[in-house]
């Protein structure tokens, strides 16, 4: 109450026009302040950057209200039909999960649970850069990532994941890999998939990290090829082009022969009846929505890679909204140091052992010309 006192008592000896015109001076000055300040423009995380489609949240939203003192179905069957479905499997081959990187977490303490009390940690070879946190779950599983790197499209290189696989005898239990990968962007086909499958040694298992594959086609989907491939588990997320990250959502596709593997990936009680709502919504009326997001994804890639032709940065090209920069004459740290201090934040490549990239992920045409009008300057400077 003081306070507000002492706020008006500085008028009390004014006239109303005095007032006025004080107030008004105040009011332009913040404004004038307000646009001399550069708004920071975040390009580190790779949650996409529009809210999800409304109906996403009314189907949550009224799952939330019809039941929040309830369990939900811990079985998800609504949704593991709806999925299958799309996916051209069976429903017993679908698990729903709290997004990609738990259900990832799940399969490899699953994986490497009859290894680890071998005097050698089982090891898992890792196509590198990829998601970040995956050599950490390795480790906590009990096992030693095995980095190989990528191919010089910046996809995972299947044949040398076999190679490091097979050289590694009977200590390798699984390959993992991302396609769209996460930094670059590369992918691969159905071809490369069953070539790997069919050059690795017995036992081992595929885990594909497919949280980006939103941003293909639907034809290019892989999940349909574990009714084909014995060892492959194909994890999918909602985080992405379905801008849910918020609700922890994802799902798992395996063998229909590997239901007790499946089983230990549930969730103890089930997925939240919001979650399960927003994504059955999500399945069924996607493509209302996703192409628009895919288009948008690749006519940033498209225009970023036209306006730095001729200069010296570069990324490979690639799928989905993620790439990975790189300055021929600027190291990795000093790039993303150059954007942070023009208030442009990306994702350094020291997060992936890397001094020489810097990941970026696109928003729209707005936030790359401003991305691409930075890099200029930097490359000025130098």
């Amino acid at each position: 109450m003081r306070r507000f006192l002492g706020y008006y008592r500085q008028f009390e000896e004014l006239s109303p026009e005095e007032v006025s015109r004080e107030l008004r001076q105040r009011r332009d000055d913040e404004k004038a302040q307000a646009l001399t300040e550069t708004p920071a423009l975040d390009l580190s995380s790779p949650a996409w950057h529009e809210p999800p489609h409304a109906e996403i949240v009314n189907a949550a939203t009224f799952a939330l209200r019809r039941a929040v003192n309830a369990y939900p179905d811990a079985g998800a069957e609504a949704l593991t039909a709806a999925l299958a479905a799309r996916h051209g499997v069976e429903p017993g081959q679908v698990v729903a999960g709290h997004g990609a990187g738990e259900l990832l977490r799940a399969a490899l303490w699953a994986l490497l649970a009859g290894a680890r009390e071998e005097s050698r940690p089982p090891e898992v070879a890792v196509a590198w850069p990829g998601w970040g946190p995956l050599p950490r779950l390795v480790h906590e599983a009990g096992g030693r990532p095995v980095p190989v790197p990528l191919g010089r499209d910046g996809a995972a290189d299947v044949d040398a994941l076999a190679a490091a696989a097979g050289a590694g005898g009977t200590g390798f239990r699984a390959v993992a890999l991302c396609s769209p990968n996460d930094p670059t962007g590369g992918t691969i086909d159905a071809g490369a998939l069953r070539r790997l499958a069919g050059a690795l040694p017995a036992g081992t298992w595929i885990l594909l990290d497919a949280a980006l594959a939103d941003f293909e086609a639907p034809e290019a989907d892989l999940a349909a090829l574990t009714g084909e491939l014995e060892r492959l588990l194909v994890v999918r997320s909602f985080s992405k082009a379905h801008a849910m990250a918020g609700f922890r959502a994802g799902y798992a596709v395996g063998p229909a022969g590997e239901r007790e593997l499946l089983g230990r990936l549930a969730p103890a009680l089930g997925v939240s009846a919001p979650a399960q709502a927003g994504m059955t919504w999500a399945v069924a009326n996607g493509e209302r929505y996703l192409p628009r997001r895919r288009e948008h994804a690749a006519t940033e890639r498209d225009h970023l890679a036209a306006v730095l032709a001729g200069t010296d940065f570069a990324f490979p090209a690639g799928t989905g909204p993620l790439l990975w920069l790189s300055g021929a004459s600027l190291p990795g740290r000093e790039l993303a140091a150059g954007l942070a201090a023009r208030r442009i934040f990306v994702a350094p490549g020291a997060a992936w052992g890397d001094d020489h990239h810097v990941r970026v992920a696109l928003r729209g045409p707005g936030a790359t010309d401003r991305l691409a009008a930075a890099l200029k300057e930097l490359a000025d400077d130098r």
